[in-house]
């Protein structure tokens, strides 16, 4: 069966247009690739055209999610096993493809209610990445943009989506008691050797996602980066602090629509042909602890 070979860009639909590109730009070093006619912002993180698309709107919430297939013929073989499946798939019009910046898209939603996108075919862009607030630049190439969170409505289809129509592969399991009787237990899934791609738990936010994450290449970025969002105004969610799991250095900012940005380094590479899944306790071995309360990592308050 095809599977997705990475998570290739995120959309989002966000009220503050301005207070976000200074947030892109300002606090986690992304490059303003475009404004579009109807306000929208492009970002770049790497040699791909389009990363992150900022859509003027209400929602403050992750409008679409976009995996990349290994070429035309595997992400058709997908969409038709998809279909196979129950799913339903459509293709996305060739306008859409465009906007999107890749050659060929198809569309669907999770059981949460979240709009996929499986494309192939993303655009390079001519200019180099330039950005001299993340100098050391971002881990992408093979391993995609990053990571996503997303709060599962339903676990089970969640799980059963992603890990057995897409492709996914299980790395291990998080469970911890948050508070007596408030267990959380998060499934972490790779499509390639970056430790997860995506991450699901049912955790009690209204959000699509808890957080996405985007890993930089140096220790000395992600200190950085922790210091521009303070200096700069941006809430910190979770102090500097590592995962037990994927043992990312990291902290989490609160970005401007509500929901977190995590900013790492060091990530656990995954060798499937070694790979033993554990379920690991505690959702950090150490730090990531809110700046002023005692908010556990996925509370609500």
């Amino acid at each position: 069966m095809s599977r997705i070979s990475r998570l290739g860009y995120l959309g989002f639909e966000v009220r503050d247009l301005e207070a976000w590109e200074g947030f892109a730009t300002e606090a986690l070093g992304l490059m303003l690739a475009d404004r579009l006619d109807d306000g929208s912002l492009v970002f770049r993180m790497d040699e791909n055209a389009q990363r992150i698309v900022l859509h003027p709107g209400p929602g403050d919430d992750l409008a679409y999610a976009g995996f990349e297939m290994a070429d035309e013929a595997s992400l058709r073989s997908l969409a038709q096993a998809l279909e196979a499946a129950g799913v339903e798939v459509s293709e996305g019009a060739p306008e859409m493809a465009t906007a999107r910046r890749v050659d060929r898209l198809f569309r669907l939603t999770d059981p949460n209610g979240i709009p996929i996108e499986l494309f192939c075919g993303p655009e390079r862009s001519g200019e180099p990445f330039q950005s001299d607030r993340m100098p050391s630049g971002f881990s992408t190439g093979e391993e995609g943009l990053g990571h996503v969170l997303i709060v599962a409505r339903d676990v089970e289809a969640t799980n059963r989506f992603y890990r057995d129509l897409l492709g996914m592969r299980v790395s291990d399991w998080i469970e911890e008691e948050l508070a007596p009787g408030v267990v959380v237990r998060a499934t972490f899934l790779h499509a390639n050797a970056r430790h997860h791609t995506v991450a699901f738990g049912a955790l009690p936010l209204a959000k699509r996602i808890h957080h996405f994450m985007l890993e930089v290449r140096e220790m000395v970025d992600v200190g950085r980066a922790y210091d521009r969002c303070r200096d700069l105004g941006f809430g910190i969610a979770n102090e500097l602090g590592q995962h037990p799991n994927d043992r990312m250095f990291s902290f989490y900012a609160k970005s401007p629509s509500g929901f977190d940005v995590e900013i790492g380094c060091g990530g656990l590479k995954v060798d499937d042909a070694i790979w033993e899944t554990t379920t690991y306790d505690r959702l950090s071995s150490w730090g990531h602890r809110p700046p002023t309360a005692t908010r556990p990592f996925g509370a609500t308050s």
